[in-house]
């Protein structure tokens, strides 16, 4: 059996399984052998909506547009969220097939890691409003919508170690990236803008945020609310704005797209994983230099 669970979300966008493969390939190197003792895997939590949105792309490639690029990021981004909002009370729609996705992919890592292992969450783009919005469900006693509903799906006994998991509080580390909330939830109220709580009702794990400061649908999350200030740990800029040449060449979607080779990340990422690792196995854990992780 493996020690801990890294599970990575994709982002906007019809996205392969190897999205997250630069993060895994910097992990690979920066823990040598240490490596074995993680069960990495990726969840796919928007898959059931592609087909739709790819339809609907290429017939409008049919009329003459400009920025296509552009205009189908925007469109595979608005509208895995908006098929999600708009169906959340609805059994087995899209909202409940996205939850039914990342309870598969737990159950999956449960049978190789263990019903108590650390989980390390990684989400990108659309895929962090997906994870919280699972994680909200997830640490509510009652909730009326969503695979929670009545207590849970069946033939996970409620309070056992493997409920537990599945609910996510075995979760060590949520490392956000490019997260669009605020897209969401800026025209509520201050008060009414709630987060995810990373440290009551049986959680506990440390949130970290990172955003591009050219990134249009990545953003800070403290300053949302109260709410967010307090669960979020910290927010990273992944470069300095002074770097980034924004005034020259305004928001780029690159920004939005290179979290997973973000220098940053990786770094903060091996730094959490090999304390938890000798926390975990008690055994020492090799550090090797950040250039050997990246190279």
């Amino acid at each position: 059996m493996t020690d801990i669970v890294i599970l990575a979300a994709p982002g906007m966008g019809a996205a392969d399984d190897s999205f997250a493969e630069p993060l895994f390939r910097a992990l690979r190197q920066g823990l040598g052998d240490d490596w074995g003792r993680l069960h990495c895997d990726t969840i796919p939590c928007h898959e059931h909506l592609h087909t739709n949105v790819e339809r609907v792309f290429e017939g409008m490639k049919k009329r003459d547009m400009d920025f296509l690029r552009a205009r189908r990021f925007m469109l595979f981004g608005m509208a895995e969220s908006a098929a999600q909002f708009s169906s959340s009370q609805q059994r087995d729609g899209n909202y409940d097939k996205t939850q039914q996705a990342i309870y598969r992919t737990l159950e999956k890592a449960a049978a190789a890691a263990g019903d108590t292992a650390p989980v390390l969450l990684l989400s990108h783009s659309a895929s962090c409003t997906t994870l919280s919005n699972y994680l909200w469900d997830a640490q509510r006693p009652t909730i009326g919508h969503g695979i929670w509903r009545d207590g849970g799906p069946r033939g996970v006994h409620k309070g056992s170690a493997r409920d537990l998991f599945l609910r996510l509080k075995t979760l060590s580390h949520w490392y956000t990236m490019g997260p669009t909330m605020p897209l969401w939830s800026a025209a509520l109220p201050r008060e009414q803008i709630q987060a995810v709580t990373a440290d009551t009702r049986g959680y506990s794990f440390r949130w970290k945020n990172f955003y591009h400061p050219d990134d249009l649908f990545g953003w800070p999350l403290k300053p949302l609310s109260p709410s967010y200030n307090q669960a979020v740990y910290r927010d990273y800029e992944t470069c300095s704005l002074a770097e980034t040449g924004a005034a020259q060449w305004g928001p780029q979607l690159v920004a939005h797209q290179g979290y997973w080779e973000s220098e940053l990340v990786q770094e903060q990422l091996l730094q959490d994983l090999r304390a938890l690792l000798q926390r975990t196995g008690g055994r020492p854990v090799t550090a090797r230099s950040h250039t050997a992780a990246t190279a």
